[in-house]
């Protein structure tokens, strides 16, 4: 096992300028969420090239790679599409050149989150390389998924409960500064409306206004959000008032009808029912009469398929005792050369589906600073791409020989 641990990480270190081309590449191809064909395209034909035993597209519009078929599943996710670049943002360099200075790499993605993508595929093409047909003790899939800007786990979702691929172990490629990640908190997207009663606005004392109701709603918001509860190790959950909105029948009436769109963060032990009935209970102290719903999210992919889901994303956490954590934290130790403790994502992931929805055992580990997501900062270093690259090559062994001493 070790001399052939050693070939696969003297694989992946040879060919390091093949992946620092090959995040470049994907960095050159323009993949708003929506728009990821191009990518997904050449993604499969990378893997191909590479011996993949399988590269092809799902049905949602995910580019796919299969390596090994062993009785372990693990799947490797990278999500493949980007917000995108604004006229007001002000960046370094083209943010679609993959400009390379002083051993990093800037671009649209590159944090946010291709180069995780870049390393599974490398470190896949290094295992493929030195087993060539041997038969491997897992199957690893490596996944760059769609959508994932637009409706967080859901292409995960897709893949699992519709494609048939049911991993025992998931990796994320969402960007932890090469630390193990083990979580993070949930999020809902919530609709709030009051209806009111339209008058003359010379006769105004006739009607009923929904926007001064609404007003008084969102005052107790505010301070609700101040008071949520800290619950460890995700600490405090959040809510913020994001849009708000009315309608009156002319701008000189009074307005019948005001709705916000409120952002609620998640932490352990809040859940869509419990997070509605606080907000039922608000509404009811206050005297007021508040439709409360959580809206649903259309989406159509690439490929033209269309699906909804609610928008609700629950809060996960793995526990560090797990076989997987407790792998991914000494292989990690073993890549870097320091040890470092698990830490938590402040975002939101496609780990809302996979552990958040399906109770599939799920960790991250990638270059990039989570703040520098969207920005117009964005830029990783090269060498810990090379590391990570490493540590998802490793990976697979280490948590399979780690299973297996554990059930025996």
């Amino acid at each position: 096992m070790m001399d052939r641990m050693n070939r696969i990480m003297q694989m992946v270190n040879q060919q390091k300028e093949e992946l620092y081309q090959l995040i470049q590449d994907m960095v050159r191809i323009r993949s708003y969420s929506g728009e990821e064909g191009e990518l997904v395209d050449f993604l499969i034909q990378t893997m191909q090239n590479f011996g993949f035993d399988e590269a092809y597209s799902d049905q949602l519009g995910n580019a796919v790679g299969r390596v090994g078929d062993g009785p372990v599943t693990i799947l490797m996710d990278g999500h493949i599409d980007t917000v995108h670049v604004t006229e007001n943002e002000n960046w370094p360099y083209d943010p679609f050149a993959g400009t390379i200075v002083d051993g990093k790499i800037y671009g649209r993605g590159v944090v946010d989150e291709k180069s995780a993508v870049a390393g599974f595929i490398m470190a896949g093409k290094a295992i493929k390389q030195v087993d060539g047909q041997a038969s491997l003790p897992f199957t690893l899939y490596i996944v760059g998924s769609v959508m994932e800007e637009d409706c967080d786990g859901y292409p995960l979702l897709h893949l699992i409960q519709r494609e048939g691929i049911r991993p025992d172990y998931v990796v994320l490629g969402e960007p932890t500064d090469l630390t193990v990640y083990r979580g993070q908190r949930g999020r809902m997207e919530i609709k709030a409306c009051i209806e009111g009663v339209s008058a003359h606005g010379a006769h105004n004392e006739q009607g009923d206004n929904a926007i001064y109701k609404m007003a008084e709603f969102v005052k107790a918001l505010e301070k609700m959000d101040v008071n949520l509860p800290s619950v460890e190790p995700l600490g405090k959950g959040a809510l913020t008032v994001s849009q708000i909105s009315s309608q009156a029948p002319s701008l000189c009436s009074v307005a019948d009808y005001c709705e916000v769109h409120i952002d609620r963060r998640l932490t352990i032990g809040e859940t869509v029912e419990t997070v509605l009935a606080e907000l039922e209970q608000l509404a009811k102290d206050k005297g007021l009469q508040v439709h409360i719903r959580v809206p649903d999210y259309y989406g159509e992919s690439w490929k033209k398929t269309s699906f909804t889901q609610k928008a609700y994303f629950p809060t996960w956490v793995l526990d560090q005792d797990h076989v997987l954590c407790r792998s991914a934290l000494s292989v990690a130790n073993q890549v870097l050369g320091v040890s470092k403790k698990s830490g938590f994502w402040k975002f939101s992931t496609n780990g809302v589906a996979t552990a958040g929805r399906l109770g599939i055992p799920t960790i991250g580990f990638a270059p990039g600073l989570e703040e520098l997501a969207h920005s117009d900062k964005e830029f990783i270093f090269l060498e810990d791409l090379l590391k990570a690259t490493l540590f998802y090559a490793r990976l697979p062994f280490d948590v399979v020989t780690r299973r297996k001493a554990d059930r025996s």
